[in-house]
Formats: C-alpha cells, structure tokens, sequence
C-alpha cells in the first residue's frame, strides 16, 4: 500500500533551514531515515534561499513541501515531488529559474543516479 508522506522545509530566523513532518520539526532524536529522507528538501531549502537571496527577495513566505509515495510494503519511498510554496509577489518570470535551481540540489543528485555501498568489517582481509 502506497501512502503520501509530506516532509514541509521552511526558513527561520538567522537563515536556518527547518524541516517538519506532521506539525513537529525533525531532529536528530527522530528515526535516521526521517533525517535522510528530509535533505532532499532541506538541500533544495538551500538553493532557493541563495536564489532568493541574490535577487533582494525575501524567505518569510516560502515553504517547500516534499511530498513522497511511501510503499508501506517495501518500506521504500517511490516518487518524490517537491512543492514550492511562493508568494503571490514572486516574480512569474522566475518561475521557470527557480525550478532549475531545485535541480541543483546534490542530494537529488545522487538519488537520481545513487552510489554503490559496500560493507567490510576490520576483519576482512584487507587485499592492496
């Protein structure tokens, strides 16, 4: 069964980039897969507040909503959409730049093309 979990990144004070999951911010004492699953977005959070930045506009009120399709079965996240939530003042113009600037993010980067893991212990013979 495929569930919608939404992780919602929003911008604080001093340039802090927060995310949330169900009303309550994610942290360290939430489980490691939370955590991961919300760099996607807090990576993004962090190009569009550059982007936003450079051109004199403000972070107050944006928000990113990543929102996933969550396999319950697999226990795997299928699709991820990222949602920019913008001021109506924010400038048509920039609709398309913003979007690319998301596409930058490295996090998405890598899960577009992922890395191969590979585990050993100290006590497998180490080959040179």
């Amino acid at each position: 069964m495929t569930t919608k979990m939404d992780i919602e990144v929003k911008f604080g004070e001093n340039g802090r980039i927060i995310p949330f999951i169900g009303g309550r911010e994610i942290t360290m004492n939430e489980s490691p897969f939370l955590i991961f699953l919300a760099t996607a977005g807090m990576c993004s959070a962090v190009y569009v507040q550059a982007f936003m930045q450079q051109r004199g506009m403000s972070t107050d009120d944006v928000t990113i909503i990543q929102r996933m399709d969550y396999n319950q079965g697999t226990n795997m996240v299928e699709k991820i959409d990222m949602i920019l939530d913008l001021p109506e003042s924010f400038p048509a113009k920039y609709s398309k730049a913003i979007k690319n600037v998301v596409g930058q993010c490295n996090v998405k980067q890598h899960l577009d093309t992922p890395p191969t893991f590979e585990v050993t212990t100290s006590l497998d013979k180490v080959e040179a």
